[in-house]
């Protein structure tokens, strides 16, 4: 049976799967009491360092299931950030949370533009709270200031030709499938 014969018949739709990064958390807004959310062991240590608040503290605590993500996961969400040269602008707590929603097939809910890249690239729906989301998927390039030259690798911190510092530019871009 497909959703639309679900409510047509008055059977209630499967719940909304969501996976949130700290920020989704932190400014935590109403989600649907049906809908299933997750968020990671690496975001919560955040969400308690960072910001230390008991509404953010209740939240994790009543409604939200930490999750680690797999091995296979993770490995797949960092080569797809290292493609699209969005490695550099990832913490290991974005990763995870990319990981995650990947393995779970979930929605992820993210204001973090770079996330949100490789949330297109990698095929996962995502939502944002409060900021439009992104609408292209872009793929960068490091470039050196002083002497011009493109680095080969996406994750280098210096130009392998002259030592210059490296700069991030736009390499190409399109549109995400909806």
């Amino acid at each position: 049976m497909t959703e639309a014969s679900d409510r047509a018949a008055g059977r209630k739709s499967a719940a909304e799967v969501f996976v949130l990064d700290t920020s989704a958390i932190y400014n935590a807004t109403d989600y649907p009491a049906d809908s299933i959310l997750y968020s990671t062991p690496l975001v919560v240590r955040e969400l308690r360092r960072v910001y230390r608040t008991e509404r953010a503290e209740l939240f994790v605590q009543s409604r939200l299931r930490i999750t680690e993500p797999g091995r296979a996961s993770s490995e797949w969400i960092r080569k797809k950030a290292v493609e699209s040269g969005d490695i550099t602008r990832l913490s290991p707590t974005d990763l995870e949370v990319l990981s995650l929603a990947k393995e779970l097939r979930a929605v992820l809910v993210t204001e973090d533009y770079s996330m949100q890249n490789i949330a297109g690239a990698a095929g996962i729906e995502f939502r944002s709270l409060y900021l439009p989301p992104i609408k292209d998927y872009v793929e960068w390039e490091l470039k050196c200031m002083s002497c011009g030259t493109v680095s080969a690798t996406k994750d280098a911190k210096e130009c392998m030709i002259c030592g210059g510092k490296l700069i991030t530019r736009r390499r190409k871009s399109r549109p995400i499938k909806s």
